[in-house]
């Protein structure tokens, strides 16, 4: 059980990496993204399936690292930037653009990001990283819109 929370909850061992893990599962989850974006029914589904694992496995992960929100755990990087972008473009600006934009949100946590991660659960680790993503999106319409 511990190897499946380790596996799921560090997104495929992208928590692992050495510098900017955070970062490093945002480029993981990226991937999947545009694995599944020819598909908006198997990208919902993805993306439903990410945050409901996140939901599950948060806490044990945070057990098993001894820590809460470990740096580790970067599955909920994954559905943040697959929420950020949700119905974009797979073209690579938009997609470039979206990416910066969702780690900046994720880092900065404007307001209620910051209020979401004070939640003391699962919710709050998940939660705030999907608001980050809501964010990223938006700003990226706005910008395909103007330009």
């Amino acid at each position: 059980m511990k190897a499946l929370v380790k596996l799921t909850s560090t997104f495929f061992y992208a928590g692992f990496f050495p510098k900017m893990p955070g970062t490093a599962g945002s480029a993981a989850g990226l991937l999947l993204a545009l694995l599944v974006s020819g598909n908006v029914a198997v990208y919902l589904a993805t993306l439903a399936i990410l945050v409901i694992l996140s939901i599950l496995v948060i806490r044990p992960a945070e057990i098993l690292f001894g820590k809460k929100d470990s740096g580790h755990i970067v599955i909920d990087e994954a559905a943040g930037i697959m929420t950020a972008l949700l119905l974009i473009p797979a073209r690579p600006v938009p997609v470039i653009i979206a990416f910066v934009l969702f780690r900046a949100f994720d880092i900065i946590k404007p307001f209620p990001v910051r209020r979401l991660e004070g939640i003391h659960s699962p919710f709050g680790v998940i939660l705030d990283d999907i608001a980050a993503g809501i964010y990223a999106n938006l700003m990226v319409r706005v910008a395909l819109i103007w330009f």
